[in-house]
C-alpha cells in the first residue's frame, strides 16, 4: 500500500513540475464567460444517498486469478463428429434412390 501511495505521490509531483500555469488573465476571462453564461454550464455535484448507518470499507484488491490445478480434465469432445452426421436418409423414398 505504501509503495502504491509513494508512486502516486511521484507521479503527481512530476506532473505539476511538467505543466506550464495559463495566463492569469487568460484564465480570468474564461471564468468569467463560464459565470456570464449561466448557471446551466456548471453543474452541481450529486449529493450522495446513504443507505445504511454503518460504514463499510470498500473491496478494492483484485488479484490475478493463479489456479493451482486446471479445473476441466480433458478438452470437450466434438459431438458432430463423422460418425454422428446422417449421409443418407435411408427410409425415405428419396434416400432409397441415392442407394
Amino acid at each position: 500500500m505504501r509503495n502504491v501511495l509513494a508512486a502516486m505521490v511521484l507521479i503527481s509531483f512530476a506532473c505539476h513540475v511538467v505543466t506550464k500555469k495559463a495566463d492569469p488573465k487568460v484564465q480570468a476571462n474564461k471564468t468569467s464567460k463560464a459565470v456570464k453564461a449561466g448557471a446551466s454550464t456548471i453543474k452541481k455535484k450529486a449529493k450522495k444517498i446513504r443507505t445504511s448507518v454503518t460504514f463499510h470499507r470498500p473491496k478494492t484488491l483484485q488479484k490475478e486469478r493463479n489456479p493451482k490445478y486446471l479445473r476441466i480434465s480433458a478438452p470437450p469432445r466434438n459431438k458432430l463428429d463423422h460418425y454422428q452426421i446422417l449421409k443418407y436418409t435411408l427410409t425415405t423414398e428419396s434416400g432409397m434412390k441415392k442407394i
